[in-house]
């Protein structure tokens, strides 16, 4: 197991953990990741490349919060694939298929009706306009057309379905660097090869492999590899540190470049997305530089005050909520708020991530504690 809290001479010993408790790592990372998908979604103007300061500096934040949606799979990958050792396979179905799909069904569903009932209040909501009903309905959410940044609850239920057969192998590390091995050279590997002008038709029929195409089991898998059976290095911190900087500096560079910025060609009309995406190695490796730079912290975490847990705990828990519903409120702001103000956020990316993360926190928060409310009076009505 991860030796992260091995006994270092000298320095005081935190708490030890105790079983069943979520290691406070992962508080943080949950915290991190969800805000660095809201800001990957306030820097949307940045797929239409101008050759000005502002794009370049929307670029640079996508090239820095990359790593959102990885780090939660990699999460996923630490928490579930020892499965076995907790509950059985009926169990973990029962509980994560509950979890997930109740939040897919639901989010989907409110998305919908808001769309449905106020078509032109939210940006690109108007194909809702006179389509409500139950069949519209089913057909967006078999398709993921009701709200697409959905789509990393489609990938993490084909997870799911292959968690009890990885989890019997998982225990073994070699399977598990195999398995890493093959995943990272088809879902990585093979589009890095592509970009130095390899012809894909050279390369489809013998590694067309659908399983380890799939860049989502990669983070999956190296999540619980680097948390079970990796070893502390030493000077952990500052390593990782550096090659998250690195990683993020060169997608942004390498971004810049593939889409021409400054090149006297001028700028490509499709936005190029490669360096600066999932798939790109540079977002491997960040993924993975910043999952070991918060594990390093778990010694320091766990000696902040109780207070400041609490509320690092309600932030981490209201990450999937933010998840469903950040975007509902980007696209309101961008249709619903008066121009002087949208257009002033529009110009500066990063406040107006933080003050959609705020405002989705608040409401997520007050929402959780209104649902239990009601929950808690009802046998009071009854």
């Amino acid at each position: 197991m991860t030796e992260t809290n091995a006994p270092v001479h000298n320095q005081p010993q935190p708490a030890p953990v105790k079983r069943n408790e979520v290691l406070r790592f992962v508080y943080v990372l949950n915290i991190v990741s969800c805000f660095a998908v809201v800001l990957l979604h306030t820097t949307l103007p940045v797929y239409s490349p101008q050759p000005t300061w502002h794009w370049l500096e929307m670029l640079s934040l996508q090239s820095l919060a990359i790593f959102a949606v990885p780090v939660f799979f990699m999460v996923s990958g630490m928490n579930l694939l020892g499965y076995r050792n907790r509950y059985p396979t009926s169990v973990f179905f029962r509980k994560r298929f509950w979890r997930v799909g109740k939040a897919m069904l639901l989010g989907s569903l409110a998305c919908y009706v808001l769309f449905c009932v106020f078509p032109y209040s939210f940006y690109g909501a108007e194909q809702f306009a006179g389509v409500f009903g139950v069949v519209d309905f089913i057909k967006r959410f078999l398709t993921n057309q009701i709200n697409d940044t959905y789509w990393f609850f489609y990938s993490i239920i084909y997870l799911y379905v292959l968690t009890p057969i990885l989890s019997l192998v998982v225990h073994n590390r070699r399977c598990v660097e195999y398995l890493l091995v093959l995943t990272a050279a088809i879902s990585v590997g093979l589009p890095l090869t592509e970009r130095f002008g390899l012809n894909p038709i050279y390369v489809n029929s013998l590694l067309s492999w659908p399983l380890f195409s799939s860049v989502a089991l990669l983070y999956f898998l190296a999540g619980y590899y680097v948390h079970t059976y990796w070893k502390p290095i030493r000077h952990q911190t500052a390593i990782m540190a550096v090659l998250f900087v690195a990683s993020s500096a060169g997608m942004a560079l390498l971004g810049a470049w593939s889409n021409g910025y400054a090149k006297p060609s001028g700028l490509n009309t499709q936005y190029d997305s490669y360096y600066v995406g999932i798939t790109s190695p540079l977002c491997v490796m960040q993924a993975i530089a910043l999952f070991l730079l918060a594990q390093s912290a778990e010694r320091w975490l766990r000696s902040i005050p109780e207070r400041a847990l609490r509320v690092v705990k309600l932030l981490s828990s209201a990450a999937l909520g933010v998840y469903l519903f950040h975007t509902v409120l980007i696209n309101w702001m961008g249709v619903s708020l008066p121009s002087a103000i949208a257009n002033t956020l529009g110009m500066l990316p990063l406040t107006k991530a933080v003050v959609v993360y705020v405002v989705t926190v608040a409401l997520v928060i007050a929402g959780t504690w209104l649902i239990a409310r009601c929950k808690s009076l009802l046998p009071h009505w009854m």
